[in-house]
């Protein structure tokens, strides 16, 4: 019998000297003693491994020629700890070859809480998308590459080594050098270390403000910008990199081309804005407009507000609450409450890339639009009509009834384009089956939802503890199970790494 990694070989053996099996897992040959032998005697290891080496004995039966080693039996036998597998044999595993390996000094997945917490409250406190590195500082280099060795089964047969062709090297990006040898990359000034998402490493300075008022005006930078304290009202913040703000955001615009981290929130008062490039984090977002292209956690509530995010929208706080807000999600929304007692209008389209979606209904618009404006133009073409039938043959209603009817023919000429693109971007707005609706708690009257084209209507009473998600050609409801959550699926924002 011959035995090769993976296979299971068994046998048995019984004499004075003691009963022992003999079997193979996984690469492995393992030997159980059973205890002493007849009439009582003890087992010695000298003896278990004589019988293991005899011409003919077990490991030889079975093809049993590497790796052997009795040494463990010895341990085993002297601490009587019988009935327990003993390891006699191992195989050799291969090593996988591969050329320069990169080791990055500094954390390269920072801030993505929700790869751990699975949807458990985010602690906006211990966020931090700021690496700060000083000049000179090691931030990569590049790993000696590894020999390919082959391996061998307990059995004496080779097991082929594979090797890695994928070459590597170091991308010095903004604000980073690399050695002589390019094997070590380091930090060209103080700042924001991150890898860009080709791989590049760049440094972002970084600037720390207490407040962000008259005394600093607004600010436009190229790195990231930590605000220690408030942002007061009308005033600006610009980063090509991350914003954290530690309090309150009022009537303030922030663009970040990073994520942007508000550890308490945001109360625009209709007049707040933010945008950024990658995910949003906030206790609560009231009144604002918002524009994420990554994800949104946010902690309590979004009240009064307009949000696009491009992927997921997650609220996992005690309150979770979406509250008169208008939300266009790409991915999925989270939440326990969605709407109020008071039926205040709260629209939710889901599944879509907001771009379609917006592109979808802003040529709707239009066509209503342009619908409008051949109407005024027919009755003022009437009117004209109507004057001239009367016999008014003045030169000016003659050139206006002209300028009018080309005026008629260009809105006929755009309603007839816009008619036709209609179609097939409706059909381009087919929701995503991966996406959901999850309402922890209640689903209030007066909630408009909508994945792409397909739309549900609340009934009265509302409804409680439920998931959505779309179907072929309707929406489709189903209870939600706290002891069996859902999963979602999350990409790599855009976030720091660049537009979508």
């Amino acid at each position: 019998m011959r035995v090769t990694i993976g296979d299971t070989m068994q046998s048995s053996h019984d004499s004075k000297d003691g009963n022992f099996d003999l079997y193979c897992h996984k690469g492995r040959v393992y030997v159980v003693v059973r205890g002493p032998g007849a009439h009582g005697s003890p087992v010695y290891p000298d003896q278990i491994e004589s019988r293991l080496r005899l011409l003919g004995a077990p490991l030889d039966e079975a093809g049993v020629v590497f790796g052997v080693d009795f040494s463990n039996i010895d341990q085993m036998i002297e601490a009587h700890n019988y009935s327990t597998p003993v390891v006699v044999a191992t195989g050799r595993e291969p090593v996988y070859g591969s050329g320069y390996r990169i080791k990055y000094h500094f954390n390269t997945s920072r801030g993505k809480p929700y790869l751990e917490l699975e949807f458990d409250r985010i602690n906006l406190k211990e966020l931090n998308f700021i690496d700060n590195r000083h000049e000179d500082e090691l931030l990569a280099e590049l790993l000696p590459p590894i020999r390919a060795e082959d391996g061998r089964t307990v059995t004496g047969e080779t097991i082929p080594a594979q090797t890695d062709v994928v070459v590597v090297r170091l991308q010095a990006g903004r604000n980073t050098y690399l050695s002589r040898d390019e094997r070590h990359l380091y930090a060209g000034c103080d700042g924001n270390v991150r890898i860009l998402e080709d791989g590049t490493v760049i440094v972002e300075p970084v600037v720390t403000v207490k407040n962000v008022n008259y005394e600093t005006g607004n600010i436009h930078f190229e790195g990231s910008v930590v605000v220690e304290g408030n942002i007061a009202d009308n005033f600006i913040i610009e980063a090509d990199g991350d914003i954290q703000v530690g309090k309150g955001v009022g009537k303030a615009t922030l663009r970040a081309g990073g994520n942007i981290v508000l550890k308490t929130g945001i109360n625009g008062n209709a007049d707040g804005a933010i945008e950024c490039g990658g995910d949003l984090y906030a206790r609560y977002v009231e009144s604002a407009r918002v524009t994420c292209r990554g994800h949104a956690f946010v902690e309590e509530a979004i009240m009064h507000s307009h949000m696009v995010v491009a992927h997921h929208c997650l609220l996992n706080g005690r309150r979770s609450e979406i509250i008169a807000s208008t939300l266009i999600v790409g991915g999925s929304v989270w939440c326990k409450k969605l709407g109020n007692f008071n039926e205040a209008a709260t629209r939710v389209a889901i599944g879509v890339a907001p771009e379609l979606l917006m592109g979808y209904r802003s040529a709707k618009k239009a066509l209503e639009d342009k619908q409008a404006e051949l109407d005024r133009i027919e009755e003022k073409l009437a009117q004209l009509e109507k004057a001239l039938r009367d016999g008014r043959n003045d030169g000016r209603l003659l050139q206006a009834r002209e300028q009018l009817q080309a005026a008629g023919a260009t809105v006929v000429k755009d309603i007839d384009e816009l008619r036709k693109r209609l179609p097939a971007m409706r059909e381009e707005m087919r929701a995503s089956r991966k996406s959901i609706l999850v309402v922890e708690d209640t689903l209030f009257r007066g909630v408009s939802l909508s994945f792409g084209s397909m739309e549900y209507r609340v009934p009265d009473n509302g409804v409680r503890k439920t998931i959505f998600r779309p179907g072929e050609s309707e929406i489709l409801e189903s209870g939600f199970d706290v002891r069996n959550k859902p999963r979602l699926e999350f990409t790599k924002a855009a976030s720091a790494h660049g537009t979508p």
